[in-house]
This record gives structure tokens, C-alpha cells and sequence, in this order.
């Protein structure tokens, strides 16, 4: 994701071999063993072109990990259930694949060790797609399926914040089974239900 625009319009071909060529080398060398001139070369850019486009490794990471549904417009059924389990499902398909695997105790070391990068990664990856994901719990606390006192930024707190310990800390299942299962435990809490009371 790029901070900068600057002279001609993006090409999305050489975004798409950027992203391709970061996520090919995660898998080969990891996160440590990755460098901005190996993937520049890979993707066959030269590295002014590369750095225009990502300051930093870090923010390249987590665009070629985490921005793979950025371009999709977020889903808008009519049904909060139905609208969160299909951008839920994207989020753990992200957090699941082999590169944000290889990618994420690295990436997450750099980011809490520099102030400067996590402001950027916050900034550029982050924040949107939480204004994608707010922008869905508003319609839906619009229609009236979420209470109007509810904490939306706690909520997606929750969901990346359960996905991010299942990928990196848990030895727990990170599958459409499990997004469902949270999704439907968010939504309805932990109250018991009518035919339990």
C-alpha cells in the first residue's frame, strides 16, 4: 500500500508482482532472510520503483499478508451474520496462508520495536481496513442487529486479535469452522438462549 503518489498512475501489473514476489520469498527465506533488493529483483523492479511505492520492508509485509481483500468491496447482504462470516472467512484465509506463517514473529518483533514503523504499518494497512469493517457494523447497527451503545472498535479488535494469537501463539485450528464459531459468539455473546432459560 503505497504512502506516495507521485508522476504517472500506479500499474497494477507491477503492484501484483511486487506482492507476488514478497509472498514467493517469505516462503523460500523468511521474514529475516528477506530484503528489499532480493524481492525488487524477483519482481523484476527496479528499487526506486519498489521503495516508491513501500518505505519499508515492514509495510510490504503486511501488504502482500494482510491486503490480499483490500480491492474487494466488503459484502453487504442485508444480514450482519451472513456479512461478517464472508469478510471474516477472508481474514482468516490471510492469516492462514504459509506466508503470514513464515512472516508474522519477525514482522511483529519489528513492529513493536520501532515506534515509527508501527505508526506507518497503523497508518497504511491498518486503519483502512478497520474503516471497512466499521463501515459494515454501522450499516448493520443502522438496521438494528447491533445495539447502538455497542463498542465497534472492540469488536474488530476481537476478530484480528483472536486470528493474529491462533496464527502465532495457539496451537488451535485457524479454518472457516472456527470464523463461523466466532463470528456467531460475537454476535449472539455468551447469554443463554431462550429455549436454555
Amino acid at each position: 500500500m503505497s504512502t506516495r503518489q507521485r508522476g504517472r498512475p500506479r500499474d497494477p501489473a507491477i503492484d501484483d508482482a511486487i506482492l507476488t514476489a514478497t509472498r514467493e520469498l517469505l516462503l523460500r527465506v523468511g521474514y529475516s532472510g528477506l530484503s528489499m533488493e532480493a524481492i525488487a529483483a524477483r519482481a523484476r523492479v527496479s528499487k526506486p520503483t519498489l521503495y516508491l511505492r513501500y518505505p519499508t520492508k515492514g509495510v510490504l509485509v503486511f501488504d502482500a499478508i494482510f491486503g490480499k481483500t483490500k480491492s474487494i468491496a466488503m459484502p453487504d447482504t442485508g444480514s450482519l451474520l451472513t456479512d461478517l462470516r464472508e469478510a471474516y472467512d477472508w481474514a482468516v484465509d490471510e492469516f492462514a496462508a504459509p506466508e503470514a506463517r513464515a512472516a508474522l514473529p519477525g514482522l511483529l518483533a519489528d513492529v513493536s520495536a520501532s515506534p515509527e514503523l508501527a505508526n506507518l504499518v497503523r497508518a497504511t494497512v491498518i486503519e483502512p481496513e478497520y474503516a471497512r469493517v466499521h463501515a459494515l457494523l454501522k450499516r448493520a447497527q443502522h438496521r438494528g442487529e447491533i445495539r447502538c451503545d455497542a463498542d465497534l472498535p472492540l469488536v474488530i479488535d476481537a476478530f484480528i486479535g483472536t486470528a493474529m494469537a491462533r496464527a502465532t501463539l495457539l496451537d488451535s485450528p485457524l479454518d472457516h469452522a472456527f470464523s463461523a464459531r466466532l463470528v456467531e459468539l460475537l454476535i449472539t455473546g455468551m447469554a443463554p438462549r431462550p429455549s436454555e432459560t
